[in-house]
């Protein structure tokens, strides 16, 4: 077992590239540090969906943290509980009678998946491949340096560290630039020097299962992850760097990894260690040995997506010119940058840490959560320009299908499909181990919603023809769980999701048609409609669910001016709980769309507070742009960037080395939202809720006229500002320019001939 060495280093004040006077974009978009990095969330993230590396700067020495997408512990296994479809009418007619109390037990003993859920071993983790560390300690001592600079630049997806050091009497320089490669799918290191000779070494560090293996051409790690059962084998990985050019002055490294977790996936025979390596190795011998052409591949291919969408905004000098430019264009682009980053060529989209992880057991486990996280993750995908990056959450939800319908069968006695509130990469979709959480029911249909959200951005048939039987699927199980209640249908059991009321004075959460979940059954419902029209199929069905949504319960509105959660206007354990699902239905759901909810959305909103979590925070950016109160959107964004003021501490059960002030909740130095720990949604839902208040293209009035409104949400301290590339709805493009709070410039890019009303709102 390798464990990672201590590194000791001067401490020097870090600040972060929230630029007070405007500069070059090229500065703008830079995420700058004056010294080392003193925590894993000090260093700076890389990527190119398959591979992701962290460099802390480091004097005399560089420790990267690595990560490959697919690093996944545990295994598929059945959790199917065989009596729990017994068990449903009696916990239905319990919530019926009123006795949510009794129906939580009876789900609690006898309506979750077997065997511990996400405890279970089988389970799995995302987890850390391990650390990259580079030693120079025979060129300098840790106290020899000056001119320190290390920083990210958003423009090109390259990180870099420089200082001065003392060599013989003379100022010498030391230079390292870092990039993952999206073409070459390999890690670049560039090592330099000026005045001083080149020395280093490089070793990789893991603290369980792994084997190392050194010779003179190559570094290579290699392991077996946990399957969590001792009749399979995990997943294998393997690890690789080696230098492929080296002067007296200058080194090239680089560094690929890969693991068998397809084939595991499909349950075929794995691939040994050997055939992994070579595949591994082979990625590293086709790569171009030129440094400059990596490097030009590299921009080549990453600009392709992140040049789509340029941003500022800011105050305005006496001339009218933009004189300095917010922090929210830079967090803007840096979601754009981690989903890119995180996306690109991946087998599985972003999970809660994206592709970066510094443990072997991260939080949550680093899994994917329906109840909003892994959607969050998708908001900024459409309209900030990255449609082509759908694939891999597509073909994820693709993998669920098969798993919901069994759960659905198992669990409901029913058709269609099913995800709860846990998913991983092994096709989790059953009910989890505590339905105080885990009973959300709708998890699966929010999935298929957001497949939808991407046709409706592009217009593509052939996909929604690939992605109707998901929609269908998951409108079919909701449709067959709804029972008669009161005069209505609504779903149940269910939760709202992790909130809980007072019932009879106990704390409970299971319930009947909580808000939300009539609000998703009737977006689901209504995009298979649309869907089953534009494809000229289903049309008895389509009729079917026009019929079933008009049977929901209405959304009320509390005595108390805000919107009720529940069907019963029950008394909330936690007033300002950082959930507020029950606003579903205005951001990212289009039912919140009369004056009255609009008022009751407000009420509900001031009532729960703008604190909260990380992605709560982000989520109610996106709630007040689609109410159009720039102000307190820009409000709920400066709470995001809270700077969270750490402490490193000993790890705790995930392995986290963080001490939080406060709530903890905010912002990194490295910009990565805490929740806390890191949780990476934040960051994806605060990106897009600065979207939504540029660029709005929800509503669509009765003749299908879809209305796109321009500048819908900005705060005052915008004056002025520009953007270009942004989408509506109907593949079209936005660009527009203000000055002193009037739209002064605007086109429309519309190659569809979408019918369009545009509202400027400045």
């Amino acid at each position: 077992m390798t464990k990672l060495l201590k590194i000791i280093v001067p401490i020097f004040t870090m600040f972060c590239a929230c630029q007070n006077s405007f500069q070059k974009e090229i500065d703008a978009l830079t995420i700058n540090f004056s010294s080392p990095a003193k925590m894993w969330e000090e260093t700076l993230p890389l990527g190119n969906g398959r591979l992701g590396a962290m460099p802390d700067g480091g004097i005399t020495k560089e420790t990267l943290v690595l990560n490959e997408e697919t690093m996944w512990s545990g295994s598929e296994w059945d959790v199917s509980n065989p009596k729990a479809k017994d068990w449903l009418p009696k916990i239905r007619k319990k919530l019926i009678e009123g006795d949510n109390i009794a129906a939580e037990k009876l789900m609690k003993e006898h309506f979750t998946c077997l065997d511990g859920g996400s405890t279970n071993p089988k389970y799995g983790c995302y987890q850390t491949l391990g650390k990259f560390q580079i030693d120079c300690s025979e060129m300098f001592s840790d106290t020899s340096f000056s001119d320190y600079k290390r920083f990210l630049n958003l423009n090109d997806a390259v990180a870099n560290t420089s200082f001065s050091f003392n060599y013989n009497g003379k100022k010498a320089k030391f230079r390292r630039e870092y990039f993952v490669s999206i073409p070459q799918n390999v890690i670049v290191i560039k090592l330099e020097t000026e005045n001083a000779p080149l020395k280093f070494s490089f070793d990789f560090l893991r603290d369980e299962r792994v084997e190392f293996i050194k010779n003179d051409s190559a570094s290579v790690m290699k392991g077996m992850l946990d399957s969590g059962d001792e009749q399979k084998e995990g997943v294998k990985f393997i690890a690789v760097a080696k230098v492929i050019k080296q002067t007296e002055n200058q080194a090239i490294i680089l560094i690929s990894a890969g693991t068998d977790y397809e084939k595991v996936f499909k349950g075929e025979v794995h691939n040994d260690f050997a055939t992994i390596r070579n595949n591994v190795e082979s990625i590293i011998n086709v790569s171009p040995k030129d440094y400059s052409i990596l490097k030009e591949n590299h921009l080549t291919q990453y600009k392709k997506y992140f040049d789509r969408v340029s941003v500022e905004m800011g105050k305005t000098d006496i001339n009218g010119k933009i004189k300095a430019v917010d922090s929210a264009a830079l967090y803007l682009q840096f979601g754009r940058y981690l989903l890119i980053s995180s996306s690109v060529n991946s087998v599985l989209p972003p999970n809660l840490q994206g592709i970066w992880a510094d443990a072997i057991h991260t939080a949550w486990n680093g899994d994917y959560h329906l109840n909003i996280n892994v959607q969050m993750n998708h908001w900024p995908m459409e309209p900030g320009n990255l449609s082509d990056l759908s694939e891999p959450i597509t073909k994820y939800v693709e993998s669920l299908v098969e798993s919901g319908e069994k759960t659905s069968r198992d669990f409901y006695g029913t058709n269609g499909w099913a995800g709860h509130v846990l998913a991983n990469a092994w096709r989790f979709t059953a009910p989890s181990e505590d339905p105080s959480w885990g009973a959300t029911f709708t998890g699966g249909a929010w999935l298929a919603l957001q497949l939808w959200e991407h046709y409706l951005f592009t217009k593509d048939e052939n996909y929604l023809k690939r992605v109707y039987p998901i929609l269908k699927g998951a409108a079919e199980f909701l449709r067959e769980n709804l029972i008669e209640y009161n005069g209505c249908l609504v779903t149940g059991p269910s939760t709202s999701p992790e909130n809980a009321f007072l019932k009879d004075g106990q704390r409970c959460c299971v319930c009947l048609g909580p808000t939300m979940d009539t609000q998703i059954c009737l977006e689901i419902f209504s995009a298979v409609e649309q869907a089953s029209e534009i494809l000229k199929t289903d049309a008895d069905y389509s009729a079917l669910l026009k019929e079933t949504a008009s049977r929901l319960p209405k959304m009320k509105i509390s005595p108390n001016g805000y919107l009720q959660e529940w069907l019963e206007d029950y008394q909330e354990t936690e007033i300002h709980h950082r959930h507020v699902s029950h606003l579903f239905g205005l951001y990212p759901g289009t039912t919140i769309n009369t004056p009255e909810l609009y008022q009751a959305a407000k009420q509900t909103l001031n009532r729960r507070g703008d604190e909260g979590t990380g992605w709560s925070r982000a989520w109610k950016i996106n709630f007040w742009a689609r109410l159009g109160d720039g102000n307190h959107a820009y409000k709920l964004f400066k709470n995001l960037m809270n700077p969270v003021i750490t402490t490193k501490c000993a790890p705790d059960e995930w392995g986290n080395t963080v001490n939080y002030s406060g709530s903890g909740a905010g912002t990194f130095k490295n910009m990565f939202c805490s929740h806390p720990p890191f949780q990476i949604d934040g960051n994806f839902g605060g990106s897009a809720g600065l979207m939504e208040m540029l660029l709005q293209s929800h509503e669509v009035k009765a003749d299908g006229t879809r209305i796109i409104k321009i500048l819908p949400a900005i705060p005052d301290v915008w004056e002025s500002g520009h953007f270009k590339g942004l989408k509506a709805r109907g593949e079209i493009s936005v660009e527009c320019s203000w000055e002193n709070g009037k739209i002064t410039d605007l086109k429309i890019d519309n190659p569809l001939n979408e019918k369009i009303e545009v509202i400027k709102c400045k």
